[in-house]
């Protein structure tokens, strides 16, 4: 199904496959709290982590002030300690039932994305690759905006590092943790590239279980148009609910370059006949 959205550049078809993929892998559905994938929590229990995280004191959560309304507040709440996770818990779960919803929550993947855009420009006549900014950018700053000639190939290198310390404290499992799913399944990651205006899909890439560290090569073309445009990258998970990270990488569309074009294609001449 994924392989026939990309084709058509169906982006909205394409993210929603890969929620269903996570919904059927965990048993719940999407619009329910991704709190609800830990064992043992229910509906009724999820007082328990809004009302742990408003008291700092009692429940201990450092570098996080907000409510915890998923996982990814949860995980940062807890900041890797066990007994944070405790306090919030203990109110309604036995000893067993904790350490099993920790083991849970411990094993879940947190992954640090960094991108940068490698291609040729007209200006350096040669290829470059240039970092992009990092989330939070001020749209009004030209800096927040990379410039690319219009209508060619760029290459999106994406850093993926896995930063969880729970993780990496045992010997790690690329076992996705899901207890409803009727078999064993590796973790793995979607990455998505589309234009969110025009809700096209530019590029698609599967990735596996993440260690520690994996770089990942999107290859896109920038549109024909010049002028300022968004693209967005969804690193969506193929196993959990609530752990999808997105980003948007703002693009200022410059004319086409002859030259940068064809330098573009001597390189992937060159890259083709040293593989063959």
């Amino acid at each position: 199904m994924l392989d026939v959205a990309a084709n058509e550049g169906w982006l909205v078809t394409a993210l929603s496959i890969c929620n269903l993929v996570q919904m059927i892998v965990q048993g719940r559905w999407l619009h329910d709290s991704s709190l609800l994938t830990l064992p043992h929590v229910e509906q009724q229990h999820l007082y328990l982590f809004r009302k742990g995280a408003s008291k700092k004191g009692r429940s201990g959560a450092e570098g996080f002030c907000g409510l915890v309304e998923g996982l990814p507040e949860l995980i940062a709440a807890c900041s890797g300690k066990e007994s944070v996770f405790s306090a919030i818990v203990s109110q309604e779960f036995q000893h067993s039932q904790i350490l099993q919803a920790w083991s849970f929550l411990s094993h879940l993947p947190v992954l640090e994305v960094q991108m940068s855009v490698k291609g040729w420009w007209e200006q350096s006549q040669e290829q470059m690759e240039c970092a992009l900014p990092a989330a939070g950018a001020n749209l009004r700053e030209e800096s927040s905006w990379l410039d690319l000639h219009a209508d060619q190939e760029y290459v999106l290198q994406v850093s993926l590092r896995r930063i969880n310390l729970g993780q990496q404290r045992r010997n790690q499992d690329s076992k996705a943790q899901a207890p409803r799913f009727p078999k064993a399944k590796d973790e793995g990651w979607f990455l998505i590239m589309g234009e969110v205006d025009r809700k096209e899909l530019l590029a698609v890439k599967r990735v596996g279980y993440v260690r520690n560290h994996t770089a990942v090569s999107v290859a896109f073309y920038t549109p024909e148009k010049t002028g300022k445009c968004i693209y967005t990258l969804y690193v969506m998970s193929d196993s959990y609910l609530g752990l999808d990270q997105q980003y948007d990488i703002y693009l200022n569309v410059t004319p086409a370059s002859i030259a940068a074009q064809v330098n573009t294609e001597v390189v992937d001449s060159v890259t083709g006949l040293s593989l063959s």
